[in-house]
């Protein structure tokens, strides 16, 4: 059993997820951390981390220049022993039940068939009107099967990982005025390339909500708008790369924008337009409420700059989507139909 921590100039918080790791009641498991080619004290955080039990080991691993997280990802895979790898985000706090409750699905009848697990990701208190927008974001809905995988709270097989890898055609972290990565802009779905992948190949995934960790990542106004344009344009890689449909996230609000000048030719149009609009923020308040699990206070209170959230998303997605079919870029494509019966084949 291995667990992978990618982790950039976080040492604050990685010390406390570290520490964390250190009161597991599950036995017998090794820690990858990969460090990011940090500029701070985390190689002083990591070097000078001590479990405190001998059923833990510990593996070091640093890159040598930014690659990103889901590149220091892959790194990890590859020096884990484990036929189990778990991943957690180096700002992310696992409760001490977390690990033996992720693996959990495994020692039950027909486990052998699943291919990976992921848990609950709770939000720290907010301290900001744009923690209370971002809120819920990395929530799972419910135990069974998993319609999500989260990144920085998931489990996959190894022999898996080394034959699919996850993917490393997201779009890379945004560096600061000084050339450093800035570590204030986190998801850009890093794991839904490995999610489409294992579920094309039809093996099974679990949501396991009571394997909880807490999320301690809160956002600034820049942040927060970086995150939405970097996350848009994630998703437009996502779906050229998979040659998916297009995001129902997005497609709302592309339709009103699409539509809107064809008002000024005939105004009915207009209407149409609105239909559109009001449907978009009509999926997003039932994500908020229901999916998010936000109270009706938080939903009203940020519902502007959530708005204005999925406006710069769809910008970031749009630009993107229109760069990679007209200049040339290094998003390999791939048929999700290849995968399909991999799941079959290895059983046999």
């Amino acid at each position: 059993m291995s667990i992978v921590i990618p982790t950039c100039n976080r040492a604050d918080v990685l010390s406390r997820c570290l520490a964390a790791l250190a009161e597991q009641t599950h036995h017998d498991f090794e820690i990858v951390i990969v460090d990011d080619a940090s500029t701070d004290n985390t190689q002083d955080a990591i070097r000078t981390y001590d479990p405190g039990r001998s059923d833990i080991d510990v593996v070091r691993l640093r890159n040598e220049a930014h690659a990103g997280a889901n590149p220091s990802r892959n790194r990890g895979i590859a020096a884990a022993s484990g036929s189990l790898i778990a991943f957690l985000d180096c700002d992310c706090i696992a409760r001490a039940d977390w690990l033996e409750r992720l693996v959990a699905p495994w020692s039950i009848e027909g486990g052998e068939r699943i291919a990976g697990t992921t848990g609950m990701v709770e939000d720290a208190p907010a301290k900001s009107l744009f923690d209370v927008t971002f809120k819920g974001t990395h929530r799972i809905q419910g135990a069974g099967d998993a319609t999500r995988l989260i990144a920085g709270n998931m489990c996959i097989r190894r022999d898996l990982l080394m034959r699919y890898r996850l993917d490393e055609d997201r779009a890379q972290r945004v560096q600061k005025q000084d050339g450093t990565p800035d570590v204030s802009v986190s998801g850009r779905g890093d794991e839904e390339g490995i999610h489409l992948i294992l579920r094309a190949a039809g093996f099974t995934l679990k949501a396991v909500p009571d394997a909880v960790v807490l999320h301690e990542h809160h956002l600034g106004g820049v942040a927060f708008l970086r995150q939405a344009f970097r996350g848009g344009r994630s998703a437009a890689r996502l779906v050229y790369k998979f040659n998916l449909a297009q995001r129902l996230d997005m497609l709302p609000f592309m339709l009103a924008l699409l539509t809107l000048p064809f008002g000024f030719v005939w105004r009915p149009i207009f209407g149409i337009s609105a239909f559109f609009l009001m449907g978009g923020i009509a999926a997003i308040v039932y994500n908020d409420l229901f999916r998010k699990k936000k109270t009706l206070a938080e939903t009203v209170i940020s519902f502007p700059l959530l708005l204005i959230y999925y406006m710069v998303r769809l910008v970031g997605y749009a630009g993107e989507s229109i760069r990679l079919r007209v200049t040339r870029h290094n998003v390999n494509r791939v048929s999700l139909a290849n995968f399909a019966g991999d799941a079959g084949a290895r059983e046999q």
